[in-house]
């Protein structure tokens, strides 16, 4: 694959680098988006590609347009259809010159959209940038106003601290880190690194706090001051701010209803009368059920995820070993021959008390890492499947899908039916326990953040304060916190203990407490306004959740609505619409011009995979739209598939 992008590159570099280098001038504007994008590629480069990849394009839309006219002109002299026949007084080069017309048309149109959506795509990625970095700006403050409250780093040494967490404070962190950047790699002073980070980012609200802190830097304000402004300016307008992207969530939801549930159901009624006489309408029917609306629903789901920023995996923790050197002049006694081997053992063991610890209490490995069930869950539906449908796979004609017997299918499909609830179910079940452990945590974190505060405002250590929290009500975090001071009292590092206490959590709001906590503790002796700080934070995440959650019920509920509606129009058409319809031998008696052929039973099957198939992809959207995470989703979709099979199984 790198070879062959190399080999693009080269080819379009070629053909257009010197023209391009010429007209430089002309692209500044896709320059400055190129870099707010972040996409790491010279102008020139990309441009070149861009027409390269869009002559191509052309020259492909334009060969298909030539053997579409010069095929259309042959239909039209072989069959010589009423009014399609061609009149004596037309030439015959009329079709060459209509197909080289046709096929000139595709060229163009094919190069300019290709053109078109390669110029887009850098705006595009920008739009999304802007909106993850104002996402995680509030939270990226809250960090430097703590590191500036402790008073234990200046603020360049704050900003590389949180440089080195960007995964888990997100892209605004990410900006500081060009600025760290130009400051360490190319020997820019501050105020300029702040003044080419205001030209680089496509954000007009890290754009304003870069400009203000600039300002301070250079009048040489009060930055504590400054950043607990910018801080609780965040935090009050972080409502407000949540509020509009509710409303351009619920203008998703509408678009949503409108293009990828009311506009297939639409033409499924249409495709419907007009396969009343013309057989031809039941294969537009299946392109729209089996490829459109999936493809559609992934397009959508991706555009969902552009928009929310979420979906993003936490990063992932590695553990290695090193050997320390620091004693390397203290003399050892030597050991036993075999004492490599016995390490090894040593090594083998504690990954088969592992292996073990999993089998013997799976459920709770299981519930920590719901997506493991799938080891077990999948080889289960494929050999339940499998069993099943052996003995209908000869009568399944799969080199012609047209001749493929209905009823089979019917029966198929419970097998398949049972076998997604044998693969989803055990999944869903899993990861709504950790989903519930995980908001069960996450509300009980901000009450334990303020306990440690006011404990440690007393005079206690941090170590001793995590110990007397436990005595407080802080309901499910009691088991995890009881581990941490576990940890520590059999000699851990609170760094380290921390960093275990935060990965058997593994949540976004612990990760960033955690992380700030950790860093405190290591350059300032100020822990309880570190603590304090992290808890409003924390709170004010807490509350935020809340207030999605109650609002993204509502368009949860419209998809819901949307889909029974989507259902019962298909339900009427399969049960009552169709069955309905005179014989054929009626039709010729009293003159009607329908179909002799018309298949009910091919037409019921399609309507039950449309009622599926939208469930599917309904039940997707929803959980991607309430929860931001599409894994979330396939409870709604299996209980919008269980509703369509009961209906279709039941009442039809």
């Amino acid at each position: 694959m790198k070879l062959i992008t190399n080999a693009i590159d080269s080819t379009a570099h070629l053909l257009f680098g010197k023209y391009i280098r010429r007209n430089i001038s002309r692209f500044q504007d896709t320059r400055n988006i190129l870099r707010k994008a972040g996409m790491g590629i010279l102008v020139e480069q990309y441009i070149s590609q861009a027409c390269l990849v869009s002559l191509l394009t052309g020259v492909l839309a334009a060969v298909t347009g030539l053997v579409t006219g010069l095929h259309f002109f042959k239909e039209m002299v072989l069959y010589h259809a009423g009014p399609w026949t061609l009149p004596d007084i037309v030439s015959a080069n009329f079709p060459l010159l209509f197909s080289l017309l046709l096929s000139v048309t595709f060229l163009v149109v094919g190069f300019s959209l290709t053109y078109y959506i390669f110029m887009s795509i850098p705006e595009i990625q920008a739009n999304i940038r802007s909106s993850l970095i104002n996402q995680s700006l509030p939270h990226t403050t809250a960090y430097l106003y703590a590191m500036s409250r402790g008073g234990g780093l200046n603020l360049l040494e704050i900003m590389r601290s949180i440089t080195d967490n960007y995964h888990t404070y997100g892209a605004s962190a990410e900006e500081i880190g060009y600025i760290v950047k130009d400051m360490d790699c190319y020997s820019t002073d501050l105020l300029t690194a702040l003044e080419k980070a205001c030209q680089r980012t496509p954000s007009q609200k890290f754009k304003d706090f870069i400009e203000g802190l600039a300002s301070i830097v250079a009048s040489g304000g009060d930055v504590t001051a400054y950043l607990k402004a910018k801080n609780d300016q965040y935090r009050l307008t972080a409502s407000k701010e949540q509020k509009l992207f509710f409303e351009t969530l619920g203008v998703m939801a509408e678009i949503y209803i409108s293009a990828f549930v009311a506009g297939p159901l639409f033409l499924i009624t249409i495709l419907v009368v007009l396969g009343l006489i013309n057989t031809g309408s039941l294969t537009i029917l299946n392109y729209i059920i089996y490829l459109i609306i999936p493809v559609s629903t992934v397009v959508f789901v991706f555009l969902l995820s552009s928009i929310t920023g979420e979906g993003n995996s936490l990063p992932n923790i590695y553990t290695q070993e090193r050997k320390l050197d620091v004693f390397s002049h203290v003399r050892v006694r030597p050991g036993p021959e075999n004492e490599e081997d016995l390490r090894k053992k040593i090594l083998l063991r504690e990954k088969m008390l592992r292996v073990i610890h999993t089998l013997t209490h799976p459920f709770n490995f299981l519930k920590s890492r719901p997506g493991y069930v799938f080891i077990i869950s999948l080889p289960l539906a494929s050999f339940y499947l499998l069993s099943m449908v052996r003995e209908h796979a000869g009568s399944l004609n799969l080199a012609q899908l047209k001749n493929i017997n209905p009823a089979t299918v019917a029966v198929i499909d419970d097998y398949v039916f049972i076998a997604l609830l044998i693969l989803f179910i055990p999944f869903i079940i899993f990861n709504e326990l950790r989903n519930h452990r995980i908001k069960q945590i996450e509300s009980h974190i901000p009450e334990f953040l303020n306990n440690l505060a006011s404990i440690n405002e007393a005079g206690i250590l941090l170590v001793d304060a995590i110990e007397m929290s436990m005595k407080l009500k802080i309901g499910v975090l009691h088991a995890e916190v009881s581990r941490l001071v576990n940890d520590l009292s059999w000699g851990a590092k609170l760094d380290d203990a921390l960093r275990k206490f935060e990965y058997r959590i593994r949540t976004d709001m612990t990760q960033r407490i955690i992380t700030l906590i950790i860093k405190a503790n290591e350059t300032t002796s100020d822990i309880k306004s570190v603590l304090t700080i992290a808890a409003h934070d924390a709170d004010v995440q807490k509350h935020l959740k809340k207030e999605r959650n109650s609002e993204m019920f509502v368009y949860v509920f419209i998809i819901y609505i949307a889909f029974m509606v989507f259902l019962f129009i298909v339900y009427i058409l399969a049960a009552y619409f169709l069955p309905a319809i005179p014989p054929a031998s009626d039709n010729v008696q009293a003159g009607m011009p329908l179909i002799a052929d018309f298949d009910l039973e091919a037409y019921t099957m399609v309507f039950f995979h449309a009622a599926m198939i939208q469930g599917f992809c309904s039940g997707i959207v929803a959980g991607k739209m309430g929860s931001g995470n599409a894994r979330s989703g396939l409870k709604h979709s299996m209980t919008m598939m269980c509703i369509a099979y009961l209906v279709f199984t039941l009442l039809i």
